[in-house]
């Protein structure tokens, strides 16, 4: 009886996964949607910033022209344009390689931090049953929520769907006190679930 009773309980937990995904994704859609209205609404602060600086340049070099001059006549439209031209040039050049040396150095911060944290968690828990904290579940097609950089967490994939746990306990108790907290910031379908290598091995109420 108990084992009929822990497959309808699986059962169960499928149709209720199957129900928060059609929720999270119309979430993740409301989401997406805010993040291209923030996009643009950080765009077009950006736009009066550049021009000023553009316009103190311009100003910048006609005063320069006018105060070394020495009687010679002002500079002409084109040579202000061209003037405006280099600087902006000079600027944005500034810009994209600042910007390329802070791609360039998140990435291997990153890159290392990821591959630390996969190979202590995979000496740490190798045949060993650990407990996790199952918060949600989504498509294959979406971006995973958990980065493991940041947060020791398990993702598994059965049925199509990605299933995200979070935290990795050897305790069950420890597993049972953070779905407590989970479930007080508003993850109120939050279980935990045991693992061995990374598959589940059964549900704890």
């Amino acid at each position: 009886m108990p084992f009929i009773e822990e497959e309808k309980f699986k059962l169960m937990q499928e149709d209720l996964d199957n129900a928060k995904l059609k929720r999270e994704e119309a979430e993740n859609e409301l989401s997406e949607a805010q993040e291209k209205f923030s996009s643009l609404k950080k765009g077009s602060m950006r736009l009066p910033i550049v021009l000023g600086v553009l316009l103190g340049i311009a100003l910048g070099a006609a005063y320069y022209f006018y105060s070394n001059s020495s009687g010679a006549s002002f500079p002409s439209s084109e040579e202000i344009a061209t003037v405006k031209k280099n600087e902006h040039t000079r600027v944005l050049d500034s810009i994209k390689r600042a910007n390329a040396r802070a791609s360039r150095n998140t990435k291997t911060n990153n890159e290392v931090n990821l591959n630390e944290t996969i190979d202590a968690v995979v000496d740490n828990t190798s045949d060993k049953t650990i407990y996790s904290v199952q918060i949600g579940v989504l498509s294959q097609k979406k971006q995973p929520l958990i980065s493991s950089v940041t947060i020791p967490s398990t993702v598994t994939i059965a049925n199509g769907y990605f299933k995200y746990s979070i935290g990795l306990f050897e305790s069950l108790d420890e597993a049972k006190s953070l779905r407590k907290e989970l479930i007080q910031i508003g993850f109120k379908d939050a279980f935990v679930a045991s693992y061995i290598n990374g598959k589940r091995q059964k549900i704890h109420h």
